[in-house]
């Protein structure tokens, strides 16, 4: 079980390490204006809302898919990783081979290998590449108060649909059945079999995928970037260092009941909220 919060730790660490890095890059970016940020106006509280009816409207499309056009997932995916994955990428290499950014070939290569030979290997790859560059560039476009309003709203929302909805379990449980981006995975097998509580019904299982969620890595990482432009690289590690407590407690508790659903995003958000307020005092 030790291996299994480890592989999570280096999976968050590395993915708030590498987005804090290209967080830090566009802000500069956008200060010289050679970049402009994903809103117009970043203190904007509207764009909290904004954001949440996107999660919403793709929440919604997606559970479509799953259920009709289950094919079609790949496609949301692969779109996904691209675009995502070209903003860390962009920021890595910001060089031209044959007047082409390097980015764009090294997201499309991610993405290809991703969806055409799909593995836990190419997955977490692509999780790391991808939520650093979509959760850095969220926090580089919002002001400190709609990204805290925005979490605040998305912790509710997760709550909602873990336990009275539900409709997270349900996407949970369908996507995992293969290789995706959506989220981090480690296969892991128990010496003996182990029961797990899967609705009304008990299973033994010998092996298992443990996943962690894209949302659980990508909130945390919006939230230090959006600390880091207005307050300072202290405050931004220190929330890090507090989601990453409040992680390493969630999977424990996960691994001391497995097969039980949990929403992680508001014990996460929970601790990244404590260690920013310890780090202001």
């Amino acid at each position: 079980m030790r291996n299994v919060i480890l592989f999570f730790i280096g999976i968050f660490l590395l993915t708030q390490a590498l987005g804090l890095y290209v967080g830090a890059e566009y802000i500069n970016l956008i200060r010289v204006g050679a970049a402009n940020p994903a809103f117009e106006n970043p203190e904007n509280i509207e764009n909290s809302f904004i954001l949440i009816f996107y999660i919403l409207v793709t929440t919604g499309i997606i559970i479509l898919v799953i259920k009709f056009k289950r094919v079609l997932l790949r496609v949301i995916e692969a779109l996904a990783i691209f675009f995502a994955s070209s903003v860390t990428f962009c920021v890595l290499f910001p060089v031209e081979i044959f007047y082409l950014p390097v980015c764009f070939f090294l997201s499309l290569a991610l993405t290809l290998w991703k969806v055409l030979k799909p593995s836990p290997i190419n997955q977490n790859l692509a999780v790391i590449f991808s939520i650093s560059g979509a959760g850095a560039l969220l926090g580089a476009s919002l002001g400190f108060l709609p990204v805290l309003i925005f979490i605040i709203a998305l912790c509710v929302y997760d709550f909602v649909s873990v336990f009275i909805t539900k409709h997270m379990r349900y996407i949970a449980k369908e996507i995992s059945k293969t290789p995706t981006a959506f989220s981090a995975a480690f296969p892991y097998k128990f010496k003996k079999p182990i029961k797990f509580q899967v609705g009304k019904r008990k299973l033994k299982k010998r092996f298992h995928i443990y996943q962690l969620g894209g949302g659980d890595l990508a909130i945390p990482l919006v939230f230090s970037v959006s600390v880091l432009k207005e307050f300072g690289l202290l405050q931004s590690i220190a929330s890090i260092v507090g989601a990453l407590i409040a992680l390493c407690l969630t999977i424990y508790f996960v691994l001391k009941k497995p097969g039980r659903a949990l929403p992680a995003l508001p014990w996460i958000s929970s601790g990244m909220l404590l260690g920013f307020l310890i780090s202001l005092i």
